[in-house]
C-alpha cells in the first residue's frame, strides 16, 4: 500500500510542486527548527513565560532525538522507487521532518493566537503546516506514508502535551 500510495504521488510531479518540497523541507529541517525554537524560548525567557519557555526547549528537543532514536531502533531503509528530489540520509522510520512540522508549528499557532481566544485556530493553522511538510517528504520520495503518518503522530503528541500543559497554568486561556 505504501509503493502505491508513493507512485499516485509521484504521477503529480510538476517543476512548482518540486520547489514546494524543497519549501517543505526547510520547514522540517534541523538547521531551521533549531534555531527558531531557540529563539522562541529566549524571547517566552524575556517575557518571563517560563512555561512556554520549557515547552519550547522540550518540544524542540523531543522533536530532534526521538526520531533518531525510534528510527536507530527500526532501520527502515528509505523508498528507492526514483531517484530522490531532495538528497538525504539515514532510516526511514519516522519522518523526522514530519515530527517536527507536527510538533512545533501547531505550538507556535496555539502560543500566537492564545491571548485572542483564537489558540485552537491558531493550532490548526499550525497542523495544516505540519501537514505541508509530510506531504512535501512524500512527493519527494524520501519516506514511506507510513513513516510520515508516525511522524504527524509523534509530532501531534509532543504539540498537545505541551499545549496542554501550558494550558493548566492559571495565567493561560483557550
Amino acid at each position: 500500500m505504501d509503493a502505491f500510495i508513493l507512485l499516485r504521488i509521484h504521477a503529480l510531479a510538476h517543476p512548482a510542486l518540486d520547489d514546494a518540497a524543497w519549501v517543505g523541507w526547510a520547514l522540517g529541517a534541523l538547521r531551521f527548527c533549531a534555531p527558531a525554537v531557540l529563539l522562541l524560548a529566549v524571547w517566552h525567557l524575556a517575557r518571563h513565560q517560563r512555561r512556554e519557555e520549557v515547552a519550547w526547549l522540550a518540544v524542540g528537543a523531543a522533536a530532534a532525538l526521538l526520531p533518531e532514536l525510534v528510527k536507530a531502533a527500526v532501520a527502515r531503509p528509505r523508498p528507492a522507487a526514483w531517484p530522490w528530489l531532495i538528497p538525504t540520509s539515514g532510516w526511514s522510520f519516522p519522518s523526522g521532518h514530519a515530527v517536527a512540522g507536527a510538533a512545533l508549528y501547531p505550538l507556535f499557532g496555539w502560543l500566537a493566537l492564545r491571548s485572542r481566544g483564537r489558540g485552537r485556530l491558531g493550532y490548526g493553522l499550525g497542523l495544516s503546516i505540519g501537514v505541508f511538510v509530510g506531504l512535501s517528504r512524500l512527493y519527494a520520495g524520501v519516506h514511506w506514508p507510513s513513516d510520515v503518518l508516525a511522524g504527524w503522530a509523534l509530532g501531534a503528541a509532543l504539540s498537545l502535551g505541551a499545549v496542554r500543559w501550558i494550558g493548566a497554568s492559571p495565567a493561560s486561556s483557550d
